[in-house]
């Protein structure tokens, strides 16, 4: 047999006080790239825009923040079941977005 940590028990055993600070930001530093970078490719596919990834230890863990491209966006039921109770901005704040355009169908 043997244990199994998902990514965010992961980051909870990379937090715990038995690694030095140092160690832990390095860690930590080395994870949130690759979980953008893997956010960034999932958004593309769903037409939609993925912010930064960011470890809080006891506030979700690893997360990535979703939202929409183009006002009235749909959010994609893959991203909705993930968060069901997140907020889903149907219409876009010009001051604290970026806004685009609706993808061009043909």
């Amino acid at each position: 047999m043997t244990k199994i940590l998902n990514v965010n028990d992961l980051c909870d055993a990379i937090a715990a006080p038995t690694l030095d600070d140092v160690t832990q930001r390095a860690l930590i530093d080395a994870l949130e790239p690759s979980v953008a970078a893997v956010a960034k490719v999932l958004a593309d596919h769903y037409g939609i825009i993925s912010e930064h990834a960011e470890y809080e230890g006891g506030f979700g863990g690893l997360c990535v923040h979703f939202r929409p491209a183009y006002e009235g966006q749909e959010c994609p039921d893959v991203i909705d079941e993930g968060d069901e109770g997140g907020d889903w901005p149907m219409r876009l704040v010009r001051s604290s977005l970026i806004v685009g355009e609706p993808p061009h169908t043909c």
